[in-house]
């Protein structure tokens, strides 16, 4: 308990150094309520790891561009699933099956939010963090489908014509026109997967930036599942749209 009290002290310390540019020992004590004593040993420790500077003459301390590295993992995809969270877990509440959030990494589709712990109906505890094919997933195609002309043709350029021969891309391109004329995109139970994937694109300015989708158990992908929660898929992936757009800096 005292290293977990000691990490949440660390973090109010850097909380209140990030409300100004510097800060007096007087300062850190008023604004974080810690005795000066812990708050002079929080910062030496800070100082000596590099995150914040001494001004000896000045007796005042400052954070060090070291602290961006805490923020390096804290992607624009992070802010996306962060602002898709709530909205995927009402949805999931509303009709029990699971949903997922990905966006393209190089050569995939990564799952960054999965809502299958909530879910009642979930084929597994979670697909976080999976990767996806681009042309053989619901989700990856759908992202080629819906992403812009440039990306598409940087992606079948780099990628997947050297995966593919001749006759294959010309039926990877036929389908993919497909999906763009369907809206959606479906993954069938399978050898490899005995569950059934629905997948819609989000997007920003007629380009799909991440993928939505919902997974059912294999045999309940039916044309009566897929009409009642196609509209709801698209909704879901509108709102989500609609909250990055409200956000400065993110799309």
């Amino acid at each position: 308990m005292d290293k977990i009290r000691s990490v949440a002290r660390v973090l109010s310390v850097l909380r209140a150094m990030n409300i100004k540019n510097v800060s007096t020992l007087h300062e850190l004590h008023y604004h974080t309520a810690l005795p000066k004593s812990t708050i002079f040993r929080l910062l030496a420790t800070l100082v000596q790891e590099g995150y914040v500077i001494w001004e000896e003459g000045a007796s005042i301390y400052r954070l060090t561009s070291k602290v961006k590295e805490l923020s390096d993992g804290y992607t624009e995809d992070s802010r996306i699933v962060d602002l898709a969270k709530p909205i995927l877990l009402k949805v999931t509440r509303e009709i029990k099956w699971p949903l997922a959030l990905g966006f393209l990494d190089r050569d995939a589709i990564v799952v960054r939010f999965s809502s299958m712990p909530y879910s009642p109906l979930a084929i597994s505890s979670t697909t976080l963090g999976y990767r996806l094919g681009l042309t053989n997933t619901a989700m990856g195609r759908v992202y080629l489908a819906f992403c812009s002309d440039i990306e598409r043709e940087a992606i079948f350029d780099h990628i997947v014509s050297k995966i593919y021969d001749t006759d294959a891309l010309r039926f990877i391109r036929c389908d993919l026109r497909q999906v763009i004329q369907a809206g959606y995109a479906l993954r069938f139970a399978n050898a490899m997967s005995d569950s059934s994937t629905l997948a819609v694109p989000v997007q920003a300015d007629a380009s799909a930036f991440a993928v939505l989708s919902m997974t059912t158990f294999g045999n309940a992908m039916t044309n009566e599942t897929i009409e009642r929660h196609l509209p709801i898929l698209i909704n879901t992936a509108k709102q989500i749209e609609k909250a990055v757009k409200t956000v400065p800096g993110v799309d």
